[in-house]
């Protein structure tokens, strides 16, 4: 590598997974390479999946809420510059300016290659009313400190948006005691995700647990109000409440409100230099490149391409945000490495009885995307015990090619089947190439067969059924 190429400009905007994992990895490439990073919060590298780990009780929220610190970094030869704010992008000049937040004066830096990680901002609906203190997002730090101050004096919430986050922390309120409804604006919670029928399962187990679950409701209005000439013993003088309208006309009134309706991509700096996609995320090839060819975009801000996907979409998701990182490092110079494509893989831990695993495609999805498909379902046991897992294969007919995989239960054996899946969808497989797969034996099981042995029996069965009629 020639002394000209290692002697690069590199900025990276945003302090994001995505950010470092690029900066560690441009370290590696370009040794002498000049490296920022620019983030303007006071910490980097926070990892929002630990909030409702944090907010369940756990005490090592500050240990475990970042996994790297300025001073590792800057014992890596990469300069970190915290608290600094970029305010404009001129992509022609390679130019940008910068905001010191502290000092609050204005700077200009250049650089050779760009990498924009400014990853996603939450999506709150357009509704109308005059909410500030009882409305709550989640994102960063301040937000889960804000939320545990609530816990402690709040007696009910309504939790807006039915997705991953928001069933996630509506169990965790539900197991605090907390009086908790769940309002979403599709037919059925995690709809993203999962098919109807798991869906729907997953809701009435919720439901059982004692979470009031609202779907097909729009919000439109919220307001907060002030309770007067109350019960001064209960401590409810001056007690602010939340009223939340929806548009079918109900009401429905708790301690606070929050939001859990999704991130969009923060985007606005290269709005109107690069090729956006979905939902407004920056376009990107396989080499994590933008329409610009000394720009790169990588993690919350960026499209992914998942498998099986006609088009990029937009799905923020931790782990493809640090291999988009690294990936886009190792191309700053040029084209070496494609990414991987998505398969969109998530666990999702409810609580010590219920744990939800998901990968590649829904049912629903894989017929919108063109696949003759169908979903085969199984369920095992253990002997004299509670635990189980239930797995629905959504496969190709015909080849039974692997599309998706949805699974839930009380398991060890369920985070797995997701990697195992997700690795079968990228590489093609189909259900007879992984039946005989070399498993270890599933002692304890009912059925001491694995996962996908079962899957495949039931495939065969279902389609001798399907011959006879």
């Amino acid at each position: 590598m020639s002394e000209k190429r290692n002697c690069i400009e590199i900025r990276i905007i945003g302090g994001s997974h995505a950010a470092i994992a690029c900066a560690t990895r441009a370290r590696e490439e370009y040794p002498n390479a000049r490296i920022v990073i620019y983030e303007k919060n006071k910490n980097i590298g926070f990892i929002a999946q630990s909030i409702p780990l944090y907010l369940s009780g756990n005490t090592n929220f500050l240990k475990m809420s970042s996994y790297t610190t300025v001073s590792e970094l800057e014992n890596l030869g990469i300069l970190v510059r915290t608290q600094f704010s970029v305010t404009d992008i001129d992509m022609t000049k390679k130019v940008f300016k910068v905001v010191d937040l502290v000092e609050n004066s204005e700077s200009e830096d250049r650089y050779d290659k760009l990498i924009l990680a400014m990853g996603s901002y939450p999506s709150l609906p357009l509704v109308q009313g005059e909410f500030r203190e009882k409305l709550f997002i989640i994102k960063n730090y301040v937000d889960a400190e804000r939320i545990k101050r609530f816990m402690r004096v709040s007696r009910s919430v309504i939790i807006i948006g039915g997705g991953a986050i928001g069933v996630e922390i509506a169990q965790l309120m539900n197991n605090a005691k907390i009086e908790t409804t769940l309002i979403h604006a599709s037919d059925n919670i995690l709809n993203r995700y999962l098919d109807q029928d798991v869906a729907e399962d997953v809701q009435k187990t919720l439901a059982l647990r004692g979470i009031d679950i609202v779907t097909n409701s729009v919000v439109t209005d919220i307001k907060e109000e002030k309770i007067e000439n109350t019960n001064a013993h209960e401590g409810n003088v001056g007690k602010i409440i939340s009223r939340v309208f929806t548009r079918d006309g109900r009401e429905f009134v708790a301690d606070g409100v929050i939001y859990a309706t999704g991130f969009r991509p923060n985007t606005f700096l290269a709005a109107e230099q690069l090729e956006l996609g979905d939902k407004g995320a920056i376009l990107v090839d396989d080499y994590m490149q933008t329409s610009h060819p000394d720009v790169f975009a990588v993690g919350d801000c960026a499209t992914t391409n998942v498998t099986n996907m006609k088009n990029p979409t937009y799905v923020p998701h931790v782990s493809d945000a640090i291999r988009e990182g690294d990936v886009a490092a190792i191309n700053l110079m040029g084209p070496k490495i494609k990414l991987n494509k998505s398969q969109g893989t998530y666990k999702l831990n409810l609580d010590e009885e219920m744990t939800l695993c998901m990968t590649g495609l829904s049912l629903e999805k894989a017929k919108e995307q063109g696949f003759d498909c169908k979903s085969v379902y199984v369920r095992n046991d253990y002997v004299n015990s509670d635990g189980y897992y239930e797995t629905w294969v959504i496969y190709e007919k015909g080849t039974h090619k692997i599309l998706g995989l949805q699974s839930k239960g009380v398991s060890p054996e369920i985070a797995a089947q997701a990697d195992i899946i997700s690795l079968a969808i990228q590489n093609g497989t189909t259900i007879d190439d992984i039946e005989y797969i070399d498993f270890y034996y599933k002692h304890g099981f009912k059925n001491p067969k694995s996962f996908m042995k079962l899957v495949a029996d039931k495939v065969r069965q279902q389609e001798k059924i399907e011959k006879l009629y």
